[in-house]
């Protein structure tokens, strides 16, 4: 009797500590259900020298709202604007006009498969700081044809100091062709990351470990971006352009005692 209630007991403890944090309020949401996109949270990004940006063109056939979502296309460049880069790219961010601290973000989502295609959907703290001290946080990233998406943090420990210890990436399996749900939680002491409801990942705050958790320090905005080529995500396939990626709505929340 005594060795069933102590596996019972570890069994109960177990479960707790899997289960989400509760005690999240809903703060904001945008469902796209505008005409255009709402240029009071939402900026194009622009061309840039990153790995994740230097696609990235103005052009509104790249992002723009359709059937009540954001819709960010990848394409072969038709050389019809300004961009001399091989594809163009669309994506938005709400840097500067919405940014949220100590939050649950989800996000719904879609996108089809391409060789060097990139869709992310992450987080980047709203402060003029160099990269990675205000910390970042991928909610999803998904490359090429693959069947799992990837969720990361990124600091300046973990880049620095020791990656592995605590881990600070997980990856989940998707169905890509179907609509998937991908949410992290940002406490003052963890980072809860999930996909589709199950918990994939989290980073706990370490005492005494310089530049191991910034998260609680500052506030935060999305970027929404389809990306094609780069070092990690490898060439592109032209014949399988263009790619695209949906976001069907997202919903933000905050605790009441934070």
């Amino acid at each position: 009797m005594r060795n069933t209630f102590t596996l019972l007991l570890a069994a109960i403890l177990v479960v707790a500590c899997g289960q989400p944090k509760d005690g999240w309020k809903l703060v904001w949401e945008e469902n796209f259900d505008g005409p255009e996109i709402d240029q009071t949270v939402w900026s194009r990004v622009e061309h840039g020298a990153g790995d994740w940006n230097d696609m990235m063109s103005l052009r509104e056939d790249l992002a723009f709202i359709e059937d009540g979502q954001l819709v960010l296309m990848g394409k072969n460049n038709d050389f019809s604007g300004d961009d001399t880069t091989a594809f163009v790219t669309g994506g938005v961010r709400s840097k500067g006009k919405k940014s949220f601290s100590l939050a649950k973000y989800e996000i719904k989502a879609k996108f089809n498969c391409a060789g060097g295609f990139w869709p992310a959907l992450w987080l980047m703290p709203d402060a003029d700081i160099p990269w990675p001290t205000g910390g970042e946080l991928d909610i999803m990233e998904h490359l090429n044809s693959d069947r799992i998406v990837y969720q990361t943090v990124h600091c300046d420990y973990s880049k620095k100091v020791d990656g592995n210890n605590p881990p600070h990436g997980s990856t989940a399996p998707i169905d890509p062709e179907e609509w998937n749900i991908y949410a992290v939680e940002v406490y003052r002491d963890s980072i809860r990351m999930y996909t589709n409801g199950e918990w994939t990942l989290t980073y706990p705050r370490l005492e005494g470990a310089e530049g191991q958790f910034p998260w609680a320090d500052y506030s935060y905005y999305m970027i929404l971006s389809n990306q094609l080529g780069g070092s990690w995500v490898g060439p592109v396939n032209p014949e399988q352009l263009p790619s695209e990626l949906r976001i069907d709505w997202i919903k933000v929340y905050q605790r009441k005692k934070d």
